[in-house]
């Protein structure tokens, strides 16, 4: 039936695009049945319906874009045909590109696409190349022609419009019980539930955590997977043997960003820290917690984090330190509980971990120091000690007790929401001065321990992300991935290194082989994850952050950066600091083949034998 009219072709319409979505399916396939079969058995079924749901909102959206078209009356049925067809060549090379570096279509992939080099990067030869787009173009039109003919052979007066909004509140139901199930199962419903394209993550923990009057579940049931409770590492802990055993202490202070370990905001550590090493270019990777500390607990890409906490591996770094003799304590201010890292990234030593202090931010400092302090006391001379310290201090509203008060004027930090209208430089006040606070308990507890513990200590001193004063137009972090939220400081005092400041790009995913390489372990660190040891420092590598609760993400090199996400248009080409470059497009262009391979191979790209300029001082 073809009567003329546009409106007859709309039903047949809805439904080849609905058939085109559904193309997803196999497309994704191996990915999609690699992540449900991931997750705990329960939501498996609701995540394979969920799948489908998603698959035909793919083909929904396409009927959308094909609706400004009806102006051409008999000219839709080929350009609604040319829509989904055109709908089917992106989900093909969307599956490629995300089987291959674990992102959809984005402004970065583009913009690399529009590069001369990039065809030369992906391996595949020029005339490989052309006879794929020739069986392409083939494709595409046969597919423009059957759909011209499918819309005025069932051209009907039906209407679309009631199936259109049981589609949209299927996909509406969908992502509510995807967000329930994320609330009751975990991470690996997360992984599961974005790998088909237009599926943004949706989170409700807070509001059902109020409704239901329980927590989120992690989701990490042991014996879930054949992977539960394994190391995402491809080594195993008891081959990991150190030459060299000090104590070893980590120093992590909540929200400090770089540019405040300084000698006025910081004087005790940042003297202590002429004695080591002071790493001038190091990035959290992700702007968020729970995010940063899987990347420096698991020395991987904080991108990971779902896929891996969903199938319930472990870092490898706590089995290792306990193979070779080591009490594990963990002392975290700043909670690490309502992140649910407690049972992710600290699962296999909470019965070292000690969280959820009360009180103000200097309160639940002060109670940890004294938690510290029983430990170094308890723990013989002879064993030795892996303390994780993280102050809360530092974190928002940036507490402190009248001592250090230093910097003026400052914000009384009173009520959160004044804080939108408090000048920034108030607020960078007060939070120099929890910096000023919390810089005088870490050298309280390092003096203590090396009186208690007699050999001085390997330490480790950074913090899990940055801050934002208003340079963006925000305060706070978590909400980009701006310099001012990764970059933070990181110093590595220890007998084994020369006192000395490097200018090289280092990152959380390097924390983990550095550590190991200090104690004597000679394993390349390509069997722990995505990092390098900072010994070792490439001048050409590309580190990738994220904020964690958005997929907005930056490649951070040694002097370019590249932003790039879904609500990025394009990509946004800066210095490492966040500045506008003259010559952002030819520097884009020669930086191509590097950035292809960060994506493709992951993060450890270090070369394998690194000139003077890259070593340590």
């Amino acid at each position: 039936m073809d009567t003329g009219s546009p409106r007859t072709y709309l039903f047949p319409s809805l439904g080849w695009c609905l058939l085109h979505g559904l193309c997803a399916l196999p497309l994704f396939g191996t990915e999609l049945l690699r992540a449900i079969e991931r997750a705990p058995s329960d939501p498996r079924a609701a995540l394979a319906v969920g799948s489908l749901v998603q698959a035909l909102f793919l083909g929904l959206v396409a009927f959308v874009v094909t609706l400004p078209f009806l102006v051409l009356r008999r000219g839709y049925v080929w350009a609604a045909s040319l829509v989904t067809a055109l709908l089917l060549a992106f989900l093909v090379l969307d599956s490629i590109i995300h089987a291959s570096m674990g992102f959809h279509v984005n402004g970065l992939v583009l913009a690399v696409a529009m590069q001369a080099s990039a065809i030369g990067e992906t391996g595949l030869r020029r005339e490989e190349v052309m006879e794929i787009a020739a069986i392409g173009s083939v494709v595409l039109v046969l597919d423009v022609w059957v759909g011209a003919w499918v819309l005025r052979r069932f051209a009907s007066p039906r209407s679309p419009w009631r199936w259109v909004l049981v589609l949209l509140l299927l996909w509406g139901g969908e992502r509510v019980a995807t967000a329930y199930l994320l609330f009751t199962a975990g991470e690996s419903v997360q992984a599961a539930a974005t790998i088909l394209p237009l599926q943004p993550p949706v989170r409700m923990n807070r509001l059902l955590a109020t409704l239901t009057g329980r927590s989120a579940s992690a989701g990490l049931r042991f014996g879930a997977t054949p992977h539960a409770g394994t190391s995402a590492a491809k080594v195993a802990p008891s081959e990991i043997r150190f030459a060299r055993r000090p104590d070893v202490v980590v120093l992590l202070a909540e929200s400090l960003r770089a540019d405040f370990f300084t000698s006025d905001i910081m004087p005790l550590m940042s003297r202590r820290a002429e004695g080591g090493t002071t790493f001038l270019r190091h990035y959290s990777a992700a702007s968020s917690t729970d995010y940063s500390l899987f990347s420096l607990f698991y020395s991987l890409d904080a991108q990971r984090r779902d896929a891996v906490m969903g199938v319930g591996q472990t870092p490898l770094l706590f089995p290792v330190l306990r193979e070779n003799g080591y009490r594990v304590a963990l002392l975290a201010a700043s909670s690490v509980d309502w992140m649910g890292l407690k049972d992710t990234v600290f699962r296999d030593v909470r019965d070292g971990l000690i969280t959820n202090y009360e009180g103000k931010h200097r309160v639940k400092d002060a109670a940890m120091l004294e938690d510290a302090r029983r430990i170094l006391r308890e723990t013989p001379l002879d064993q030795p000690l892996f303390l994780f310290v993280f102050f809360v201090g530092t974190h928002f509203n940036y507490d402190y007790p009248p001592r250090a008060a230093v910097f003026s004027p400052a914000w009384d930090g009173k009520g959160s929401l004044s804080a939108t209208r408090i000048p920034a430089e108030q607020l960078r006040a007060r939070a120099q001065n929890a910096a000023y606070e919390v810089d005088l308990k870490i050298d309280e507890l390092l003096s203590e321990m090396e009186e208690i513990r007699v050999s001085p200590p390997l330490i480790v001193f950074s913090s899990d992300h940055g801050e934002e004063f208003r340079e963006h137009g925000r305060v706070g972090h978590g909400s980009d991935v701006s310099s001012s939220q990764l970059h933070v400081p990181m110093v590595i005092i220890d007998a084994q290194l020369p006192p000395g400041r490097v200018d090289t790009l280092t990152g959380h995913i390097d924390v983990v082989p550095t550590l190991f390489s200090l104690l004597g372990d000679t394993h390349d660190p390509v069997l722990f994850g995505d990092g390098t040891s900072m010994l070792t420092p490439d001048p050409t590598r590309y580190l990738l952050a994220t904020v964690g609760w958005e997929p907005r993400y930056a490649l951070i090199g040694q002097s370019l950066k590249v932003v790039f996400g879904p609500a990025q248009p394009g990509t946004l080409i800066t210095d490492p600091d966040d500045r506008p470059l003259l010559d952002a497009s030819s520097r884009f262009a020669t930086e191509v083949p590097r950035l292809l391979r960060r994506l493709r191979d992951g993060g450890s790209s270090a070369p394998s034998s690194p000139s003077p300029s890259q070593t340590m001082p």
